[in-house]
């Protein structure tokens, strides 16, 4: 059996002005803030290629993976809790 072929790259290219304009909005300025703290070079380059992963995955969320997002943070579906109690809950049980 052959090797698989690797699927394409995202369409998004590794820039900064590309990178911040496909983050969620709410992610914009720590990405920005992040870029700037950065020194040139190669922790430059580590920052790039940690929010460009982010900037695919803000372009490939449907509304529905929001929608279901947002019920888990909430509790706002039948017999989910909200995660934050969630959380406390699991962090009270040590």
């Amino acid at each position: 059996m052959g090797v698989l072929p690797h699927p394409a790259e995202p369409g998004i290219p590794r820039t900064a002005e590309a990178i911040e304009g496909a983050l969620a909005p709410v992610r914009r300025g720590a990405f920005l803030e992040e870029l700037q703290a950065a020194r040139a070079g190669d922790e430059q380059v580590a920052v790039m290629e940690r929010w460009h992963l982010r900037a695919v995955a803000d372009t490939r969320r449907t509304d529905a993976d929001r929608a279901r997002a947002a019920a888990l943070r909430t509790g706002g579906r039948d017999g989910v809790r909200p995660l934050g109690a969630l959380l406390a809950s699991l962090g009270g049980a040590r």
